[in-house]
């Protein structure tokens, strides 16, 4: 294990772990490069200020011009000056760069490998993350915090126009739209097979940015819908999925 001194920035919910994709992105590689961090809760409502506060950077800017905060985050006080950090993939790229591995074959993102990696994050992102909300809105609501409860309803029915309970669908739709996104697993399991390694992730036995970014996406369905999502995805691709986690297994440490 390399000593370092990391402060990452999470989301707490009300479950013992957390669920967001983007941080679970982060957390995986930190585990996987066994490096030593604490992680500092803050809940939706306050991470614009806690971030100005600590003077890390907006990862975007709304259009108002207004700049937006958001987690993961990082602050690694093992460098000086410390390094204040943003936005899930420019995190990892950072540790890459900063703590890299002695077996190159262990990298998480080489060079010539990012090209590739925006490209499948760019269709995870759009085949599946953005397919999330009319059958997951109400199981990622129920396992927020109190407060973040409060802000997510207000936020979502703000940006959409009706209830929280009205964007789920129901019946054949809903049905239908899981199918959507079993497409979407069905081509990804395709694209690993043909890569022809040996174990269950992207690279083999070793994670990459990769796995990092589906990783913490199946997290998402496995805490915050086990009695639905996670059932699902279980039964796709003859249990690929199920394996695919245990591969993950261990570096799924919240510290």
């Amino acid at each position: 294990m390399t000593t370092t001194n990391i402060i990452f920035l999470d989301i707490p919910t009300a479950l013992p772990v957390p669920f967001s994709p983007n941080t679970w992105k982060v957390r995986l590689a930190l585990n996987y490069k066994k490096l030593t961090y604490v992680t500092k809760w803050v809940e939706t409502t306050s991470i614009a200020s806690v971030c100005k506060s600590l003077g890390i950077p907006p990862t975007s800017t709304l259009p108002g011009g207004t700049p937006k905060y958001t987690l993961p985050a990082l602050i690694d006080n093992t460098t000086s000056p410390p390094a204040l950090l943003s936005d899930s993939t420019p995190i990892i790229e950072y540790l890459e760069r900063t703590y890299p591995d002695p077996d190159s074959s262990r990298a998480l993102c080489a060079p010539a490998s990012r090209a590739l990696h925006a490209l499948f994050e760019y269709h995870v992102a759009h085949s599946i993350t953005a397919q999330l909300l009319p059958v997951m809105v109400m199981h990622m609501h129920d396992k927020k915090t109190l407060q973040d409860r409060i802000h997510f309803r207000k936020r979502t029915e703000a940006a959409f126009g009706k209830k929280l309970e009205d964007l789920e669908l129901r019946g054949k739709d809903r049905e239908a739209h899981w199918k959507k996104i079993e497409d979407a697993f069905d081509l990804l399991a395709t694209f690993m097979q043909a890569g022809g390694t040996a174990g269950e992730l992207f690279t083999g036995s070793n994670l990459s940015l990769a796995d990092c970014i589906l990783g913490g996406l199946l997290l998402t369905f496995r805490y915050t819908s086990p009695d639905e999502a996670w059932i699902k995805i279980s039964a796709w691709n003859d249990g690929k999925w199920i394996r695919y986690m245990s591969a993950l297994e261990e570096w799924m440490a919240v510290v």
